[in-house]
């Protein structure tokens, strides 16, 4: 710069040309630091560490959370910037200066090809299947579920449950399955009737709502007018002891049995039985007994008179075996007293036993009263088995002996191996126990000493085919099954419902035997300990269920067969090879 004479308004030209000359000027500048920050991002389960420099904006910081998580960025929403969701238009760099320490930064969004696809197959609600549909994709993921009921069509309780304790015995069942209709020119009505309770149980096993088995009802009262019987506008309440007996009848006529000839029928083969009857005259001796044999159905419980009652069904039953009766004789010319003494000479896969309950009270003049059925409300005990040996003929009993002998042997063996099993267990913990608390090292064997190891229990049960070669035998023992009870004070009146046997008691998952109750189109579920400790069941109150016809199952004892695998034939068949090996 020349020296110069400065004026006063020469001062800032002065400066701009300094300026410019400093900046046009080849000295280096003083270096610039561009100022960052790191925020935690959090998406789904991951963690990243996303760095803002300093001028960024939202569009870049987007675009590198896309490379990080594959998050288009038109779908990233963010959540945790101070001052709400963040926009394309904020400053990045002050939202992220706001954040405090430790932060973390949420992202919303789904990565690429991660999005939700349309269903392949259309999406069905539970409400809009139908109860056929919704009982076979319970079927198929084995949920348990509680049977279908059966709607009440004018006093129809009687029938509904008579039809869920039959369609609940599985040989009776599978006998409606393989019934196959007459032509529709040889149909009668049996044949109706049969093919309608056959749709009935198909219909019960394949829904979960409760049924209405119109066409059943029609045929029923076609067969048998009497239950179409109306009083003021409606039908008449009926007796379930007589429904019973009807169907058993009118099937026997349809349901052929397992050999297939005319001769035999399988209800007479699930639910007859042979009674061995004496008839022996009190008056005259010089008349000689007379045997007959005749075949039941069912088997009377007598519940006694009002000076002799009956407290058990074991006492019923015997009192029904035996009774007096009035008849012509013909060594003495007139009517004589008879006692009658029967035994069951046969025992029936399913026993029906029916409380006399109901009776006929005739009119009485002098009380002003006129004749009408009567229940009797006494209480008869029974319990979940029932054993008929007292009640067997001498021929029977003898057959009976050894099964009961070979069902105490085998319950006897059971007991043995859990007894064993529990004990080798205790002996397996106690040896692991002293070996894990002992730190000392074990002493060395001696010359003759034995290793001790705990004794192995065989499991008989898996070694032993009960099927190959056994033999089933008759113990006089049944278990219930089924129960039809009564509510009311008369057999015209009043509510029927069914129980039926759903599970039995394991001692472990399942402590007590389990129960349906069906009141017509309502299904619950109970356990034995309710059943005859809190309904009432046995008897004592008019205004209480009481049961009215038991079905009982038959238990049966399988011999075992020949032995396979086990340790005792392995060395027989060894010891056998052996001594012919060293024969001569």
């Amino acid at each position: 710069l020349k020296p110069c004479l400065l004026k006063p308004s020469g001062r800032a030209e002065l400066e701009v040309v300094i300026a410019v000359k400093r900046h046009n000027s080849k000295a280096p500048s003083p270096p610039s630091f561009a100022m960052s920050l790191t925020i935690k991002l959090k998406w789904v389960k991951e963690e990243f560490d996303v760095t803002i420099e300093e001028g960024s904006t939202v569009e870049v910081f987007k675009t590198q959370v896309w490379t990080l998580t594959s998050v288009p960025t038109e779908r990233q929403k963010y959540v945790g910037f101070p001052g709400g969701m963040l926009k394309d238009t904020d400053d990045i760099m002050e939202k992220a200066k706001k954040l405090k320490p430790g932060a973390k930064v949420m992202l919303i969004g789904t990565a690429e090809g991660n999005e939700v696809k349309a269903p392949t197959e259309k999406v069905v609600f539970e409400e809009d299947l139908t109860p056929e549909e919704k009982a076979k994709l319970l079927k198929e993921k084995k949920v348990e579920i509680l049977p279908a009921g059966i709607k009440n069509l004018g006093n129809t309780c009687y029938m509904n449950s008579c039809l869920q304790c039959l369609n609940h015995l599985t040989d009776l069942r599978q006998a409606l399955e393989a019934y196959s209709a007459p032509p529709a020119d040889s149909r009668d009505i049996d044949s109706v009737l049969t093919s309608q309770f056959r749709s009935v149980t198909q219909a019960l096993r394949n829904t979960t709502d409760a049924i209405v088995p119109m066409q059943f009802v029609m045929a029923l009262r076609q067969r048998f007018p009497r239950f179409a019987e109306t009083q003021n506008g409606g039908f008449m309440q009926q007796d379930a002891d007589e429904c019973l007996r009807g169907l058993l009848t009118v099937l026997s006529g349809t349901l052929k049995g397992e050999g297939g000839s005319d001769g035999t029928n399988r209800i007479d083969e699930l639910f007859s039985f042979q009674l061995k009857s004496t008839l022996k005259c009190l008056e005259c001796d010089e008349e000689a007994p007379q045997d007959s044999v005749e075949a039941q159905r069912v088997l009377l419980c007598h519940l006694g008179t009002q000076t002799d009652q009956v407290s058990h069904i074991h006492q019923g039953v015997s009192l029904s075996l035996k009774e007096h009766i009035e008849k012509q004789s013909p060594v003495l010319g007139r009517n004589a007293q008879y006692e009658k003494t029967s035994a069951l000479d046969t025992l029936p896969p399913y026993l029906i036993v029916q409380f006399a309950r109901f009776g006929y009270k005739g009119a009485n003049e002098w009380a002003g009263t006129s004749a009408s059925k009567v229940k009797l409300t006494r209480k008869c005990a029974f319990s979940n088995t029932f054993d008929l040996f007292d009640c067997a003929s001498p021929e029977l009993k003898k057959r009976l002996s050894v099964g009961r002998v070979k069902k105490k042997e085998q319950e006897d063996a059971r007991l043995e191996r859990e007894r064993q099993a529990m004990t080798a267990d205790r002996a397996a913990k106690a040896a692991k126990a002293g070996s894990s608390s002992s730190s000392a090292k074990p002493e060395e064997k001696k010359d003759g000493d034995v290793d001790m190891k705990p004794a192995e229990v065989a499991d008989e049960s898996k070694d032993v085919d009960m099927t190959a070669g056994g033999e089933e035998h008759d113990t006089g023992y049944y278990e219930l099954v089924a129960i039809v009870s009564h509510k009311g004070r008369t057999a015209d009146g009043g509510h029927y419902v069914g129980w039926v046997k759903h599970k039995s008691a394991d001692g472990k998952d399942v402590k007590e035997d389990q129960w349906i109750l069906f009141d017509d189109e309502t299904a619950s579920l109970t356990d034995w300990k309710q059943l005859v400790g809190y309904t009432d069941l046995q008897g004592g109150k008019a205004d209480t269920q009481i049961a009215y016809i038991n079905i009982y199952k038959k238990v049966i004892v399988k011999t075992e067969g020949q032995v396979v695998g086990s340790s005792a034939a392995t060395g027989e068949a060894k010891g056998a090879e052996e001594a012919k090996a060293a024969a001569p």
